[in-house]
C-alpha cells in the first residue's frame, strides 16, 4: 500500500525546514500557495499541513474555504494561540489547528489524528466547549438520563466510558475511575464511536450533550 503523503504548504523556508523531519513519517511535498492545495486534491491526496500565516490567505470566514478544503484533511498552523481563531479555522472546513511553532512531536501527533479522520482541536478549546455545554440552563432535561436517546444500543459500560470521555476525561483517568484497564477503555470507546457514528471525542461530546 502506498503510504499517505503530506503536503507542507508554506512560503517560509525556515518553517519548511522546521517541519522537514516529518518526512520520516510521511513522504513530503512542499507547496507555496493555494494552487498547490488544489493540485494535491486533484491527485487524490488528502493530508496537508498549512501555514496559516502565508501572505494572501483569505480570511477564515471567507465562504470559499469550504470548497478549497473539501476532500482534504488540513491541519492549520496558527501564529497565535487564539481559540476563537481556531474555531473559525474548524468552521472553514479544516480538520484541526495547532500553533505554528508547536513542538514537532505535537505537530506529528496532530497530523496522525487528522490523517485518521478525526479532528484535532487542542485541549484548551475542547475544555472551553465542554464548559459551555456544562453552563447550559439547568431547566433542559439531562441527556444522560436512563432513557437518553443518544445511548440507545450501547452497553452500560460503553455508556459509562462515553459519558466520561465526553467530559474530557483521559483514558487513564476513566480506567482508574471505573476499575478497568486503559486498553479496555479504548476498546469500549472505539465500539461506542462505531455505534454512535462519531469520529472523535468532540463529536462524541456534542452527541452526549444533545448538541447534534
Amino acid at each position: 500500500m502506498t503510504p499517505e503523503s503530506l503536503l507542507i504548504l508554506t512560503h517560509d523556508d525556515v518553517l519548511a525546514e522546521r517541519w522537514a523531519p516529518l518526512g520520516s513519517d510521511w513522504p513530503v511535498t512542499r507547496g507555496a500557495d493555494l494552487s498547490a492545495l488544489a493540485d494535491w486534491r486533484a491527485q487524490g491526496r488528502r493530508l496537508v499541513l498549512l501555514d496559516g500565516q502565508m501572505p494572501g490567505l483569505p480570511a477564515w470566514h471567507d465562504p470559499h474555504w469550504t470548497g478549497r478544503l473539501s476532500g482534504v484533511d488540513v491541519l492549520v498552523g496558527l501564529g497565535v494561540a487564539d481559540d476563537r481563531l481556531g474555531a473559525a479555522v474548524l468552521q472553514a472546513g479544516a480538520a484541526g489547528f495547532c500553533h505554528l511553532y508547536a513542538p514537532l512531536p505535537t505537530v506529528r501527533q496532530a497530523l496522525q489524528v487528522v490523517a485518521s479522520g478525526e479532528l484535532w482541536v487542542g485541549r484548551d478549546l475542547l475544555t472551553r466547549l465542554l464548559r459551555l455545554l456544562d453552563d447550559r440552563p439547568a431547566a433542559q432535561p439531562p441527556k444522560t438520563a436512563p432513557d437518553a436517546a443518544w445511548a440507545q444500543g450501547l452497553t452500560l459500560r460503553e455508556r459509562e466510558v462515553a459519558e466520561l470521555a465526553s467530559l474530557g476525561e483521559a483514558n487513564d483517568a476513566i480506567a482508574e475511575r471505573l476499575g478497568i484497564t486503559p486498553r479496555t477503555v479504548k476498546a469500549h470507546l472505539s465500539t461506542a464511536f462505531d455505534k454512535l457514528g462519531v469520529a472523535d471525542r468532540l463529536q462524541l461530546a456534542l452527541r452526549v450533550h444533545g448538541i447534534r
